[in-house]
Formats: C-alpha cells, sequence, structure tokens
C-alpha cells in the first residue's frame, strides 16, 4: 500500500513527469526525422554532359538513392552557391568529359580531370557521402578494366566489333550487386527482412541512457525524502528489500515506456527477451544508483557525477558505436552489457553478475552508514 502511495505521490512532481515525457517526444521527433524524404543528408548533383557514362550514372543515383536524398541541378555555380547557403550538405560536380575521366583511371590509374566535392565544413556524414559517390562511380571504372582485361587477354587487344560487344554484353549480364551480400542479426530468424531505418539504430541505447538517467534521478527522491524524515515512520526489518522497492516503483514507469518506445520505434525483438534483459538491467540500475548514493550522499553531488556517467556511458557503450578498445572499462558500465545482451545471451548472465555484485557492496555500504550513524 505504501508504495502504491508512493507512486501516486510521484505522479504529482512535475519534475517526475516531464522526465516521463521526454521518451515519447524523442521517438515522436525521431519516427518524423526517420520518415521525411531528406534522409540523413541531401546532396546536389551536378552532370554537365549526357555521354553513356553520365546516363548511368545518372540513372542509378536517380533510381538507387538509397537513405540519401539527390537533387539534380543544370547549373553548377547553382549547387555550390546551395551548399554555401546551406540548402544542401555537399555538391557533386561531374566532369564535362566523364567518359573520358572514367577510360582514364581504368587505362591509367590516374585522370587529371576528377569529380569534385564541395562542402562547407568537414564530417561524418560527409565521409559517408564520399563512400557512396565511390561506390556509384567505381561499378563503371571496374566495368571498364574488365573490358579492357579481356580484350588483351583473349583477344590481343584487337577484338571486331561483334567480339567487343560480347564482352560488354557478358560482363553487364553478371549482375551479382544486389545478390551477393545480406545482412541480419546472428540470431534473426529466418524470413525475417525487416529493416531497421538508420536513424532509429541507436534508439535502444538512447533509451537505455534515459532509463540509467531515471535511476540516478531516483537517487535523488530517496535522499529527499530522507530529508523530509519519510523513513522515520516507514520502519523494517528488511531496509535494503525496502529501499530497492522504492527504487523500483520509480523505474517501473520509465521501463513500460522503453519498452513502448522499442516497439513504435520498430526496433523490438522478442518479447521474453526485451522483458528480460530490461529486468536485468533495471535490476543493475538500481544497484548502481543505490551505491552511488552511499557513496555520493547528496543531491548535488549526483548532479555533477550524472553528466560524467551519461556521457561515460554513451562513448564507452555501442550506443553510437561500438568500441573495440578498453572492454575492461566498457564492462563498468550496465548499459554496455544491456545493448549486448539483447542479441547475445552470455551478456545477460554477466549483466545479473553486474548487478549482483553492486548488490553486495551495496549491502556493505549500506551496513556500515547504519553502524556510524
Amino acid at each position: 500500500m505504501r508504495y502504491l502511495l508512493l507512486l501516486k505521490r510521484l505522479l504529482k512532481k512535475k519534475s517526475y513527469i516531464a522526465m516521463l515525457l521526454v521518451v515519447p517526444l524523442m521517438v515522436f521527433m525521431l519516427n518524423i526525422m526517420s520518415s521525411a524524404d531528406a534522409g540523413l543528408m541531401t546532396i546536389g548533383i551536378y552532370i554537365p554532359s549526357d555521354d553513356e557514362f553520365s546516363q548511368v550514372l545518372r540513372e542509378d543515383i536517380a533510381n538507387n538513392p538509397g537513405a540519401l536524398q539527390f537533387v539534380f541541378y543544370d547549373d553548377k555555380d547553382k549547387a555550390i552557391s546551395d551548399v554555401e547557403r546551406q540548402q544542401i550538405s555537399e555538391a557533386w560536380i561531374i566532369p564535362e568529359d566523364f567518359e573520358k575521366t572514367v577510360t582514364d583511371m581504368a587505362e591509367k590509374g590516374r585522370t587529371k580531370e576528377k569529380i569534385e566535392i564541395v562542402i562547407r565544413e568537414s564530417g561524418l556524414t560527409h565521409m559517408l557521402g564520399r563512400e557512396v559517390l565511390c561506390s556509384r562511380v567505381y561499378p563503371l571504372v571496374a566495368r571498364q578494366i574488365g573490358i579492357k582485361y579481356t580484350a588483351e587477354a583473349v583477344y590481343n587487344n584487337q577484338p571486331s566489333e561483334t567480339e567487343y560487344q560480347h564482352i560488354v554484353d557478358t560482363y553487364d549480364n553478371y549482375g551479382i550487386n544486389g545478390n551477393l551480400f545480406e545482412m541480419g542479426y546472428v540470431d534473426q530468424p529466418e524470413g525475417d527482412e525487416n529493416q531497421v531505418n538508420y536513424l532509429m539504430m541507436p534508439l535502444r541505447g538512447i533509451l537505455a541512457l534515459w532509463l540509467l538517467l531515471c535511476g540516478v534521478a531516483a537517487s535523488m527522491y530517496y535522499i529527499e525524502d530522507d530529508k523530509n524524515s519519510l523513513f522515520i515512520w516507514w520502519k523494517t526489518k528488511f531496509p535494503l528489500l525496502r529501499d530497492f522497492l522504492y527504487y523500483l516503483v520509480i523505474i517501473l514507469i520509465p521501463s513500460i515506456m522503453v519498452l513502448i518506445g522499442l516497439v513504435y520505434g520498430g526496433v523490438f525483438t522478442k518479447p521474453l527477451r526485451e522483458i528480460v534483459a530490461l529486468l536485468a538491467y533495471d535490476f543493475a540500475i538500481i544497484c548502481l544508483a543505490s551505491v552511488l548514493r552511499l557513496l555520493i550522499r547528496g543531491i548535488k553531488g549526483l548532479g555533477i557525477i550524472t553528466p560524467i556517467l551519461i556521457m561515460s556511458s554513451a562513448i564507452l557503450a555501442p550506443v553510437f558505436i561500438d568500441l573495440k578498445e578498453g572492454r575492461f572499462l566498457q564492462k563498468l558500465f550496465p548499459t554496455f552489457h544491456y545493448l549486448y545482451c539483447i542479441h547475445d545471451e552470455y551478456f545477460v548472465k554477466s549483466l545479473l553478475i553486474y548487478g549482483t555484485i553492486l548488490l553486495i557492496f551495496w549491502y556493505l555500504l549500506n551496513t556500515l552508514s547504519q553502524r556510524f550513524k
């Protein structure tokens, strides 16, 4: 009954309601951005000529834009101007004689006329744009290299028009690009071809960080209630269990919202797997937040340590990027274990062990604090 009253009191706190509203707003905004036409970046394309290679490149970009948005320009200066005014992320300026550019690269390995990439500043998205451009142009160069090699090796570099056309047709008929690769999780069921939008991929990690923040906020609420003498009237033979349930009440609604956010964001896997992983993560978060409360013993101190904890977790846990170095440091953060345990049962066990170690540490600190009070 006391825990229901605690939950009722929490729902009257403006700070708690504001914290809960973060998830639906964040997931809603990510869904809007991921479904927008602009995607990750908008690239302007200027292709001045109509030679065979220019036409192939234009058709490839127009028919297979992928995750990026492309805008074709008839004026080179207008494309550059739009980059300067931040109307587009970058511009690709194709040479006048693109066919000669490709041919020179295939025959000589170098070319004077190069594709120009116009950007305002360097960044990860522009590195991605460069890789995308290479992936669109390289097949043209590879095609010329293949045709040139076959003509030299088989026809002594003097194929007839019919033989040359046979080489070209044979090369073009292979078309293995779409059939050679298939991406998927190691535990993905057969026939499950659901693809997650790239903008939604970090959603699980972001929600995990938010839940960690809620755990620290629970410690702040605990300190505030302790100062207001709430626990003087809440006597129990098992203070550790009482404190654990106190944290669990605060974490309960955010955990449910995380599950809803995962479903709405399209990154939910299986109900049993998600619930087990989240319960283990909640256990670890509660133990970590309680240990921090006993070590720091003040709302101001927790406020100082919170951004450090969240930033460290964001960097060392695979929220945005998976760093392979410093595994020992990464294992000190519960978010690392949680994000891995979704697709690897070993990390469910490691998360439970992590929480158990903190629970023992929490018990020792709590016992010492009560003895020397």
